[in-house]
């Protein structure tokens, strides 16, 4: 039994680890934000394993708008980083 309590605590420190690994890794890919061919503005990058593990815990989830903006309030490391809307007006000043 106390091989099993070792097991498992490792198990979720390295699944913590894991975890803060791929949230750096999107942020890093995020940085550049932009629009994508014929599908608008990406506006996050989900890993695979919390989309699925929320999915099954809530089915429907990722459809709500609320639960996708506390997500995202929860990770903000996975949230695209939005363009600069600022334009240039031309003309001499």
């Amino acid at each position: 039994m106390d091989n099993l309590e070792r097991h498992l605590r490792y198990e979720v420190d390295l699944e913590k680890y894991e975890s803060r690994k791929r949230e750096i890794e999107c942020g890093k890919e995020n940085q550049h934000g932009g629009m994508m061919d014929g599908l608008g503005q990406l506006k996050a990058t989900i890993p695979a394993r919390d989309y699925f593990r929320w999915q099954q815990y809530k089915p429907g989830c990722w459809q709500d708008k609320q639960f996708v903006e506390e997500y995202l309030r929860d990770n903000p490391a996975l949230r695209t980083k939005s363009p600069d809307k600022r334009t240039f007006a031309g003309g001499i000043a």
